[in-house]
């Protein structure tokens, strides 16, 4: 019997995998993926304390240029961990936006990460 199944995806002319994923650990890659960041969670903490602000405001609070932060804001909206007004489909280019955490969503994705480490 195997201890684990590792599906791995070597890169070109290298002996080394690219990343391997453990079985049993599907659920909560994305967990890991969202929140295993400092700068996303950077931009949940911000967004905690200061709800309605725009990417000025979050790049401000973590002293990060907008080009570092707009990307991971705009992951986090995708993901649905954050809202924005108005919503991506309805922005207008150069339109401020508003963003706000969306709390339920992240303390669902917490706890994702929370069983895929074991510790739930």
């Amino acid at each position: 019997m195997a201890l684990c199944s590792l599906p791995v995806v070597l890169r070109e002319n290298s002996p080394m995998p690219k990343y391997a994923r453990p079985a049993g650990g599907e659920y909560g890659e994305s967990a890991v993926a969202l929140l295993g960041n400092n700068v996303r969670a950077g931009i949940i903490r911000v967004l905690r304390e200061n709800p309605g602000v725009t990417s000025g405001t979050i790049c401000d609070a973590l002293q990060l240029p907008p080009t570092t932060v707009v990307p991971y804001l705009s992951d986090l909206e995708d993901a649905g961990l954050v809202w924005a007004d108005p919503p991506k489909a309805n922005r207008r280019k150069g339109e401020w936006v508003e963003y706000r955490v969306n709390d339920p969503a992240v303390t669902e994705t917490w706890l994702r990460l929370g069983q895929a480490i074991g510790e739930i």
